[in-house]
């Protein structure tokens, strides 16, 4: 799964007149809160895949086992 390039501002907007910052610095403690949230769900997302790709490794690797015995076991029955 490749990771996604979010792009974020680097500028801020400026402060209203008489603000004194104020409104900006929770706006500013929500997004990092989102873009932390998002973070934890794709290192979730990224977890689920790699465990998907050991899944079919796992199930390739039985397909061949068992394709294995079933093309011994008919030489066996055919030559006995």
């Amino acid at each position: 799964m490749s990771d996604p390039q979010f792009s974020r501002p680097k500028a801020r907007p400026p402060d209203p007149d008489g603000s004194g910052g104020c409104p900006t610095e929770p706006h500013e403690q929500a997004t990092d809160a989102l873009w932390q949230y998002l973070r934890r769900i794709e290192s979730g997302l990224d977890h689920i895949d790699s465990r998907i790709d050991r899944l079919y490794i796992a199930l390739g690797g039985g397909t061949v086992l068992l394709a294995a015995i079933g093309l011994g076991s008919a030489f066996i029955v055919r030559g006995g």
